[in-house]
């Protein structure tokens, strides 16, 4: 009895195996049909697919995330939330050459919303702001008091959708901060170039020296961007 009943299982399995391999075939006849008489179309189709599925192999298996065409457009952000903005400017840094990309913004993050390493291995802590208001000076002041102290940044960069005060970016030269506003965002995000790459290595004092005054032509030793 248990021997019959295997069998009707078998015979059951063979059988259901044997529709799908007929279904399959019916389907690939089907196929090879269209591509005949319309093999212009079929090609196009194919080409799309090995696009599309080529773009996501790349995605999937080397963690490469650039920025979409419709990304590169500065006024997205406009709709954007904090968090959203945080990611597009970590998806910028990533589509540039940072390297270790995190976003770490929220509660109790005390200014540091990305931290990545530069292109040119320095440490770099971002804060976002999503501002349609100017950027002011208190907000470089705040990210000033925590940057460098608290997250060790060697490169500390305000990004903002938003324009920036002229007192702002008084204390911005001061503080050593580099400010990223709307224009130089929409530059930034249409060509890729990271503006680490323009900062070079900081100068070095002797212990107990005072730092030497800034003069009328003095270069900035930060490159700030905006």
């Amino acid at each position: 009895m248990a021997r019959r009943r295997n069998y009707r299982r078998r015979r059951r399995a063979n059988d259901g195996l044997a529709l799908i391999g007929i279904a399959i075939l019916v389907a690939i006849m089907a196929i090879v049909g269209e591509v005949r008489a319309h093999p212009v179309a079929a090609a196009s189709v194919l080409l799309a697919l090995a696009a599309g599925g080529g773009a996501w192999f790349f995605r999937r298996f080397t963690g490469a995330r650039q920025l979409m065409d419709w990304e590169r457009d500065i006024a997205i952000t406009d709709q954007m939330t904090g968090r959203q903005f945080e990611d597009y400017v970590a998806r910028l840094m990533r589509a540039s050459g940072c390297r270790g990309v995190r976003v770490q913004g929220g509660a109790g993050d005390m200014g540091a919303d990305v931290i990545a390493t530069a292109p040119n291995g320095r440490r770099l802590v971002v804060q976002c702001k999503r501002h349609k208001n100017s950027l002011t000076s208190p907000h470089v002041q705040r990210f000033a008091g925590t940057a460098r102290d608290i997250h060790g940044a060697d490169v500390a960069l305000l990004v903002t959708t938003a324009s920036v005060t002229a007192p702002a970016r008084d204390v911005a030269r001061r503080c050593r901060i580099t400010l990223v506003d709307r224009a130089a965002l929409a530059r930034w995000a249409g060509t890729q170039v990271p503006p680490v790459d323009q900062w070079p290595v900081p100068r070095t004092r002797m212990p107990g020296s005072a730092p030497a005054a800034a003069g009328p032509g003095t270069p900035d030793p930060d490159g700030l961007a905006g």
